[in-house]
Formats: structure tokens, C-alpha cells, sequence
């Protein structure tokens, strides 16, 4: 009677599953340039646990050389989520939601934008677009630009777009957003806590926009995997030096951070 229903793999299917994904990981261990993507995941757990972003911006330029640009964003993702999404459940109702709605909703509907660049488009184009990218940010951020205007609607959706594009063509979503905070003069705590927020609101739209794309394949988690360790070891060692660090200090950190990923 029940020959229609879908049970799903049984056990000894289940086991073939691990089986292969342990496998995998191996395979990818193995690989010549993963020595180079761990030292990435590393330095990009320094920065995310430090300045609350930047994770894509060092490990990004870095992987893509190593991995490939479409694997290493849904690796940056996975491993990213896990470590540093998750834990901003427990703390939700310390941060402002309400203001970072707008900047969320713009993030979300343009991700699928760049998801799909980065998903059929040329990887060379992308990792010079990267760097232009990273390189006017910091231009910008150095020269003490500064804005004083009134935070409107229209303005927050138009961060979040430029911000979501970014983020599914290359996991950069980030600069957008701390360029315009800098700019605001937002204090280092809050637009660290506003940035793991983010994280938060928009990972689902990433995550879906790249699965609808392909990109998270068995090799991309077997990655991630292998990313967790010298992640969670980076993300550990940042929230440390943060506790330490003065406002100017923090500023100076975070243009280092963008002039080496650059």
C-alpha cells in the first residue's frame, strides 16, 4: 500500500552518503592550493571576529585563486553561517532589527542578481571587478569621506542592492554597508553588531540563490568542512584583539584589512 510514498535513502543508502562525502573531503584535503585556502579561511576569521565583516573581502581574493570563484563564495557561506550566523540567534534582542530591515530587503532582492553573475559568468572578469571594487573602497574610506545627510528609505534600499549584488556575485556584500557606516561615524560595537545581523537576514537569500544556481555541490561542503577549523580558531583570536582595540585603532585595522585584500 504505501509502494507510492517516497521513504527516502535506508540505512545502508545512508551510509553510502557519509561514505562519499568523507571521501570527498579527503579528495579536497589533497588538493595542491588548500594549504593556501586554509591560511585564507584563517585571516578571515581574524577579520570577521575583529570588525564584524571582511570575511569575504580576505578570503575571497585568495580562494578564488585557489578554488575557483563559485566555489569558494557557497564554501564562504556555508562555513560562515555556521560559525558566525548561528550565534547572533541568542543575542537577537540586543540589535536594532528594525533599522536594518530596509538594507536587509534591498540585500535580498538584488542577491539572485549576483548570484547569477557569479554563477555564469567569467571568473577572470569577476576577480578584476573584485579588485577595482576593493581598491575604490578604500580610496574612498581614506580620503574621509563622511555623510551627514538623514538615513532615508529610498537610500537604505539602494545600499542593500548595490550590497546584495556584491554579495551573491562575490561574497563583498559587506564594504558596501561598512563604507556608508564609517562615513556615518557608527560607532566600532554597533556596526559590528549590525553587521553580524545582516548575516543573519540574508544568508537564506544566498543560500538560495545559490542553490538555485548549482553551486552547492558536495565539493563546495566537503570545503567548508575543511574551512571550520582555522574559521572558528580566526573568528575566536578577532573578538579577542577587538576587546582591545580603541575606535582609531579599530578604523586603521579595518583599512589594512581592505588594502591586503585589495
Amino acid at each position: 500500500p504505501s509502494a507510492g510514498l517516497y521513504r527516502g535513502p535506508g540505512r545502508s543508502g545512508r551510509r553510502r552518503i557519509i561514505t562519499d562525502f568523507l571521501t570527498e573531503i579527503l579528495r579536497q584535503a589533497q588538493a595542491p592550493m588548500m594549504p593556501a585556502a586554509l591560511i585564507a579561511a584563517l585571516l578571515a576569521g581574524l577579520a570577521r571576529g575583529f570588525s564584524g565583516f571582511g570575511s569575504g573581502l580576505i578570503f575571497m581574493p585568495i580562494a578564488s585563486a585557489a578554488l575557483g570563484p563559485r566555489v569558494a563564495v557557497a564554501a564562504l557561506l556555508v562555513f560562515d553561517f555556521l560559525v558566525a550566523g548561528l550565534p547572533v540567534l541568542r543575542r537577537i534582542r540586543e540589535i536594532e532589527i528594525r533599522g536594518l530591515i530596509p538594507i536587509a530587503v534591498g540585500i535580498s532582492l538584488f542577491t539572485p542578481v549576483g548570484g547569477c553573475r557569479a554563477a555564469h559568468g567569467d571568473p577572470v572578469v569577476i576577480r578584476w571587478c573584485l579588485s577595482a571594487v576593493v581598491f575604490m573602497a578604500i580610496i574612498l574610506l581614506t580620503a574621509g569621506l563622511k555623510w551627514h545627510g538623514r538615513e532615508t528609505l529610498p537610500l537604505s534600499l539602494a545600499i542593500g542592492a548595490l550590497s546584495g549584488t556584491l554579495g551573491g556575485m562575490a561574497a563583498l556584500s559587506g564594504i558596501v554597508i561598512v563604507i556608508y557606516w564609517l562615513a556615518r561615524d557608527i560607532a566600532p560595537d554597533r556596526l559590528r553588531r549590525n553587521m553580524f545581523a545582516l548575516l543573519l537576514l540574508t544568508a537564506a537569500v544566498q543560500a538560495a540563490t545559490f542553490a538555485l544556481n548549482g553551486m552547492l555541490t558536495q565539493q563546495v561542503f566537503a570545503i567548508a568542512v575543511l574551512m571550520l577549523a582555522p574559521y572558528v580558531a580566526g573568528t575566536w583570536v578577532g573578538s579577542m584583539v577587538f576587546t582591545w582595540a580603541s575606535p582609531q585603532t579599530f578604523r586603521k585595522i579595518v583599512y589594512v584589512m581592505i588594502l591586503c585584500s585589495g
